[in-house]
């Protein structure tokens, strides 16, 4: 009730400011403040010196941060957070928390519930709302002195819609949604959680591969002379031999190879099977920003097994289904069969199952209605061999460059930065919603085929044939009188037995046919990829037979 009633003042309190704008001459954006300064009062008198007169916003302090470090404002960093939007009420309307989404109800197993990583600079603000950028870049005044947001900030800002919702309203998406969506020109809460920043994203995710690497086989030494560059690279193009060529003796071992000298960050475990578990934790102490970062462990699936628990489900699943696959010496080249069929699971480098075509791996990370929200594909990939390929396949690079190295009946795993992947934009995380209608009898369709054909199909066609048609009875000679009367007489028979009796009265009398068509609503998710997002990819190939 206290909720209500506060809503109630603040509502009233606006629209009486801005009844007066005109004779005042107070624009909205002047009268909003004056607004929101009243609530302050009102609500949290305890926040008016902490008010920021560049934005028009009011600070709340909840934990200053590590002292020592650097601030987000020194330079031009990318940076992330956790965020959480309210409306006046504390409604939420935007979270990235999985505790949360679940109290929300918005909470789905398809969503990556981690920090934002964006970017903060002088120029470019990216998608921040203006109030968040101005938190994080601005010296703020709090308690009687100057503060700027660092490492373990937590703080939460009260801001008037010209720096917040604006005209577009205020709505998460893909997972992130709260409540209600905040309307545009409506002041917002917004709780925010400081984990860190980079200056240099690139090489702070190249430093990730090599760390996954390193942890999970190695990386394959670099070549230090011409001599040994000419043996690693006859090493790594092994799979493009044609067929019967005579090979030399081939070392394998588990480490990790660039298929192409010439894309940085772009590797290959040709040894990678699923009997031996990937190891996601990786990142030493000291390179971790936030809690999960490389052993996801949030969300209700991720939380209560445990990211090994479910990592040795999927592995049992793989085998399962295709085996141990062949080793790499006894598997015939990719390029030996036109086509091949690619089955995948697509990870973050945390564990997290961003995609997958494989049914089995469905049914242990999605719940029991994937099929129904889960915008993925049930059937293998075509992968194109040869020249024709290169216009057909249309996958991301990491794919274009290394699935030409793989073998048929073999297990891989493909390893790479997001410059190969989803590069600087990512991938934003959406949901979409559509309805879809079922003609489940004979009566529906025929409705249907008739709205699809226009006014009638029969009607179109008997009307022609023996009204005004070309060669029609009424198309030559004595047209008029003709025309007239088969047009009248047989168009209008054909007409009404055919469209109106024979399918309406006929199938609908006699066999009871009843207007029984109902709507379903679908709603499909797609992942959140973050920008900068290192990627990996567990992939099996087969010939496609067919």
């Amino acid at each position: 009730m206290k909720f209500i009633n506060r809503i109630f003042c603040f509502v009233c309190a606006l629209f009486a400011l801005v009844s007066c704008v005109e004779s005042e001459g107070l624009t909205f954006e002047e009268a909003e403040t004056i607004a929101l300064q009243a609530w302050i009062e009102k609500n949290r008198p305890d926040l008016l010196g902490n008010y920021q007169p560049n934005g028009g916003y009011y600070v709340e302090l909840l934990d200053e941060g590590v002292a020592d470090s650097a601030a987000v404002r020194t330079g031009n960093n990318w940076i992330w957070f956790d965020v959480t939007c309210r409306d006046l009420a504390g409604n939420i309307v935007m979270t990235r928390n999985s505790d949360m989404a679940r109290m929300q109800s918005s909470y789905t197993d398809y969503t990556h519930y981690a920090p934002y990583f964006l970017f903060c600079g002088e120029e470019h603000r990216s998608s921040l709302p203006e109030g968040i950028y101005m938190s994080l870049r601005n010296k703020l005044w709090v308690d009687g002195q100057t503060y700027s947001a660092r490492y373990g900030t937590k703080m939460r800002i009260y801001m008037p819609s010209s720096i917040g919702t604006k005209s577009n309203g205020m709505q998460g998406d893909g997972g992130y949604e709260g409540q209600y969506k905040l309307d545009a020109n409506r002041p917002m809460i917004a709780e925010i959680n400081v984990y860190g920043h980079v200056g240099n994203p690139l090489a702070y995710e190249d430093r990730w591969v090599q760390a996954f690497a390193e942890a999970n086989g190695g990386l394959a030494p670099l070549p230090e002379t011409k001599e040994e560059n000419d043996a690693k690279t006859e090493l790594r193009r092994w799979y493009m031999r044609a067929e019967g060529d005579t090979e030399a003796e081939k070392v394998y071992d588990e480490k990790w190879y660039m298929p192409v000298d010439s894309i940085a960050g772009l590797y290959i475990n040709y040894l990678y099977s699923p009997q031996k578990q990937l190891n996601f934790d990786c990142l030493r102490s000291d390179t971790l920003i936030y809690e999960g970062q490389t052993n996801y462990n949030k969300g209700k699936i991720y939380g209560s097994k445990g990211l090994d628990q479910l990592n040795k489900e999927i592995d049992d699943a793989l085998i399962k289904r295709f085996g141990k696959g062949l080793h790499p010496a006894d598997a015939p080249a990719i390029d030996s069969a036109s086509t091949a069929k690619l089955w995948y699971v697509a990870r973050l480098l945390d564990g997290f199952v961003v995609d997958t075509n494989i049914e089995e791996v469905k049914e242990i990370v999605y719940s029991s209605n994937y099929d129904a929200l889960l915008d993925v594909s049930k059937d293998a990939l075509s992968f194109v061999t040869g020249e024709a390929g290169e216009e057909v396949n249309s996958y991301v690079d990491a794919w274009k460059y290394a699935v030409p190295f793989l073998k048929l009946g073999a297990w891989n795993a493909i390893l790479t930065v997001s410059s190969n992947a989803y590069g600087a934009t990512g991938v934003a995380g959406t949901s979409s919603t559509s309805t879809s209608t079922d003609y489940s009898n004979y009566y529906n369709y025929y409705n249907y085929y008739n709205s699809y054909y226009g006014n009638g199909y029969y009607n179109n066609y008997y009307n022609g044939y023996y009204g005004m048609g070309g060669m029609g009875l009424g198309g030559m000679g004595m047209g008029g009188m003709y025309g007239g009367m088969y047009g009248g007489m047989y168009g209008g028979m054909y007409n009404n037995y055919y469209n109106s009796y024979y399918y309406n009265n006929y199938y609908n009398n006699m066999y009871g046919y009843e207007d029984t068509s109902s709507s379903t609503t679908t709603t499909k998710v797609t992942t959140e990829v973050l920008p900068y997002t290192p990627m990996l990819w567990q992939v099996y190939v087969e010939e496609d037979e067919d």
